[in-house]
C-alpha cells in the first residue's frame, strides 16, 4: 500500500508539474486571451488556499486512479507493461478530461481553443507519466487490501 501511495504521489506530483509548466510557458498567452474573452461569471466561494489546494487536488486524485487501474490491469494483462501503461494513461485521460472542458466549453466558462489546446496538454502530461506505471510496480505485488 505505501508503494501505492508513493507512486500516486510522484505521479501528482509530475502532473502538476508538467500542466503548470504547459499552461504557463506554452499556453500563457492563450489563457490570458480566454480571460479576456470569457471572463469567469463568478468568484471562488473558497479561500484563496483553498482554491490553490484544489486546483492541485486533481491531479492526485487521477494519479491514484491511474495507478490503481494499472495494478489492476497487470495482474492478467500478457502483454508489454509499457503498452498497458499507455493504455491506462489514456483511459483515465479520456475519463476526466476531456469531459471536464466539454463541459467548460458548453457552459461558456471558456473558449474552444484553450479548451481543446489543454485537453491535448494534458493528454501529453498523462503520456509522460505513463512509463513510469512500470518501474513503480515491477514486481506486481502490492497488496491493496494491506493485509
Amino acid at each position: 500500500m505505501w508503494r501505492l501511495t508513493f507512486a500516486a504521489l510522484v505521479t501528482g506530483f509530475l502532473l502538476n508539474l508538467t500542466g503548470w509548466a504547459g499552461n504557463v510557458f506554452l499556453l500563457g498567452s492563450m489563457w490570458g486571451q480566454a480571460v479576456t474573452l470569457a471572463p469567469p461569471p463568478m468568484h471562488s466561494p473558497f479561500s484563496p488556499l483553498a482554491h490553490v489546494i484544489l486546483q492541485l487536488v486533481s491531479d492526485f486524485v487521477f494519479a491514484f486512479v491511474l495507478c490503481v487501474i494499472y495494478l489492476l490491469a497487470s495482474k492478467g494483462w500478457r502483454g508489454s507493461k509499457m503498452t498497458l501503461a499507455f493504455l491506462c494513461s489514456m483511459t483515465v485521460w479520456l475519463g476526466g478530461v476531456p469531459m471536464c472542458y466539454l463541459g467548460l466549453v458548453n457552459g461558456g466558462y471558456l473558449p474552444a481553443g484553450i479548451s481543446v489546446a489543454t485537453t491535448v496538454l494534458a493528454l501529453v502530461t498523462f503520456l509522460i507519466v505513463a512509463p513510469l506505471l512500470p518501474w513503480f510496480f515491477r514486481d506486481g505485488t502490492v497488496d491493496l487490501t494491506n493485509r
